[in-house]
């Protein structure tokens, strides 16, 4: 473990000249640039970067340093802008689509990033979204309170357990993301908008389960130098960005395990979910009588193929719900493909391709997406940095499709998105 330990500290170092931008505040810990974590600027991880998230957001998953413990070095602001303009299909009509605002101008969020060393084997990570806008124009039937702005992503505690020579044990508890989705579209990424797999709820179902959703609960990764494997138990699917508590007493499970065979920790793994959401007279209120439980589960397999300038990551997620109190079902299949590439440390190029349907017995429900464009790294320093993306996507869907329903009318929108982050 002391090799890999002295490797990574050595790569951290030797790369402090190269610009970059994540989380500042890492980048000042280490005193090096964020291009040694991150392959500038389609954000993706690189070995180094995947190593200091196990580890716990450091660079050494037992060592501490008190003198560094800095206000400035666990501390990050980070600001998100946004401007797009919506083309939606002819074929689209009534008030709501046809008065619908097309372009607008958004401040999304500003967020606070803090994370570290807490001692020897303790570390923690925080993102919180002071203010985060809701997507919604004002009036008087629109909820924009505090409860619809802020949102705490993910807040946990890690400890850290030696088993041997490059092997240990990372337990987590608190506001967590299965970490094997965080690396494969959930946390740094060169498209801002997630894969419709990870990020929608499948169309038409009670249940608000969707695999990037952050949960209260606890898991255990064993680490070891080419793999990770982990389970975790949650409260539920029952999530929102209030973070609220499950609206049942059972607690859904997750494994997942992922095997690295080569330096740039190219990779393949597996995760399962299995849960349960209750439906109940009225949603989410446990006080009304219970219609019946929907016991689903949600199957994927993922791959990633990296290199120094570029990356192939594509995943492919099956899974099944119970859809009513008679017990009928539907299978759900999901899948991505992306590809992305940096011609420098400051331009970079990205495609993708998403599907979801929801129940593959029926025809006319599914949602599929292209979407491609670049990213720009408009400055980076050890202390600050912005970056700017423009992203260009053509969805499809069907009006009326449901995971218990085959819809008729076809919708192709077009959406051309940008994205300007900074933070210091």
């Amino acid at each position: 473990m002391k090799s890999c330990r002295f490797l990574l500290v050595a790569t951290l170092g030797g790369l402090a000249a190269t610009s970059a931008h994540a989380i500042p505040a890492w980048s000042r810990s280490e005193a090096t640039a964020c291009s040694s974590c991150h392959a500038t600027p389609t954000w993706q991880l690189t070995n180094v970067g995947l190593d200091f998230l196990k580890n716990g957001h450091r660079n050494d998953p037992f060592k501490h340093n008190n003198n560094a413990m800095k206000w400035d070095n666990y501390f990050s602001l980070l600001w998100k802008a946004r401007a797009w303009n919506d083309r939606l299909d002819d074929a689209r009509t009534g008030n709501a689509n046809t008065q619908r605002p097309s372009t607008n101008f958004e401040q999304h969020s500003f967020a606070l990033y803090t994370g570290g060393s807490l001692a020897e084997r303790f570390s923690y990570f925080t993102e919180i979204y002071l203010s985060e806008n809701t997507g919604a124009t004002s009036g008087g039937n629109i909820g924009q309170g505090d409860a619809a702005r802020k949102k705490l992503a993910e807040a946990f505690l890690q400890y850290n357990h030696p088993i041997a020579p490059d092997t240990f044990l990372a337990v987590r508890g608190g506001e967590i993301l299965p970490a094997i989705l965080h690396v494969f579209g959930v946390g740094a990424r060169s498209i801002e908008q997630r894969p419709v797999v990870l990020n929608d709820a499948l169309a038409g179902s009670l249940n608000t389960y969707r695999p990037f959703s952050r949960q209260q609960g606890v898991d255990a990764t064993l680490t070891g130098k080419h793999y990770e494997v982990s389970v975790g138990m949650v409260n539920g699917s029952d999530t929102s960005t209030t973070n609220s508590w499950d609206a049942d007493s059972h607690k859904d499970l997750y494994v997942s395990g992922i095997y690295n065979f080569d330096e740039h920790e190219s990779g393949a793994g597996v995760f399962h979910y299995d849960g349960q959401f209750t439906n109940y007279t009225v949603k989410q209120d446990f006080s009304t009588p219970i219609l019946f439980r929907n016991d689903f589960y949600r199957t994927g397999l993922l791959g990633r193929f990296i290199r120094d300038k570029w990356r192939i990551v594509g995943t492919y997620f099956v899974g099944e719900e119970m859809i009513s109190a008679a017990k009928a079902k539907a299978k759900n299949v999901g899948y991505y493909l992306l590809a992305d590439y940096n011609f420098s440390d400051r331009i970079g190029i990205f495609g993708r391709y998403d599907r979801l349907d929801p129940n593959k017995d029926l025809s006319r429900n599914e949602t599929s997406q292209v979407i491609f464009g670049g990213n720009g790294l408009l400055y980076a320093t050890l202390k600050s940095a912005a970056r700017l993306s423009i992203e260009y996507s053509i969805r499809e869907t069907y009006l009326g499709g449901t995971i218990s329903a085959a819809g008729t009318t076809k919708y192709k929108d077009h959406r051309i998105y940008t994205q300007l982050t900074w933070g210091f």
